[in-house]
């Protein structure tokens, strides 16, 4: 079969799914990363302007996002026919939130020529597994309706929780923050937050009490917008051993 006719076989076999199916965020892009096909799922996540026929099917720059970020990933995909999983924080149905892309090489394989990338939007479920395996053997309750707003939390307090909260340290913290930012930010200053505002917000009297405040509250599954915007994190496979 040759390029064309396996390239309108595979859209083929998409729509129909899209139409038995339209649960599923999927788009089919050419080997320069512009869209051949977009399933409705994708076109909602995305939206319409940003999924049509040879556009490239990213958040608009006007979110401040970095598309070649996205463009070079899905090029290095072709390059290396190799797949690639991440996670990303942008814009997604509408808001800014994380979200999981999986990208495919498409090859066909009469001619063994990669003609373009399948890509996949997933939502993020869980932030950190430890939390849900604690919540599944029922070490800790399922958090109950909380008004998060209530703690008139900074940026800044937000971005600590999060980061607390999936295991780093008050040094790691420091350096994830310079790193971001472009500036330094040392780890007294660090400490000082936890301290003097966090333990206070929360009336909790050491770091551990606190964790398991948050916990209980369900700050775990709260992640700040302004963290890791435009930040990538590839995902590696797990294997059990």
């Amino acid at each position: 079969m040759n390029n064309e006719d396996f390239l309108a076989k595979v859209i083929a076999k998409y729509k129909r799914l899209d139409e038995l199916m339209p649960f599923f965020r999927i788009a089919i892009k050419d080997s320069k990363t512009r869209i051949l096909y977009a399933t409705q799922k994708y076109k909602f996540t995305r939206g319409e302007d940003s999924s049509q026929i040879g556009e490239y099917g990213l958040p608009p720059t006007v979110y401040k996002y970095n598309q070649n970020q996205s463009i070079n990933e899905e090029l290095e995909v072709q390059q290396t026919r190799t797949v690639k999983h991440s996670i990303n924080m942008n814009y997604f149905e509408g808001t800014i939130q994380p979200y999981m892309t999986s990208k495919y090489p498409l090859i066909n394989p009469d001619t063994d020529e990669v003609l373009g990338v399948v890509v996949v939007l997933h939502k993020v479920l869980y932030s950190n597994i430890q939390h849900q395996l604690l919540r599944a053997l029922e070490i800790y309750e399922e958090p109950q309706f909380v008004d998060f707003n209530q703690y008139n939390l900074t940026k800044r307090e937000k971005e600590l929780i999060f980061l607390f909260l999936n295991g780093l340290s008050s040094k790691e913290i420091a350096m994830v923050l310079s790193k971001l930012e472009n500036k330094p930010v040392s780890k007294n200053t660090i400490d000082n937050i936890f301290s003097n505002q966090l333990r206070v917000k929360f009336d909790t009297f050491s770091r551990e009490a606190l964790y398991n405040k948050l916990l209980q509250l369900g700050f775990d599954r709260l992640v700040s917008k302004d963290l890791l915007f435009n930040v990538k994190i590839p995902l590696q496979h797990i294997e059990a051993y």
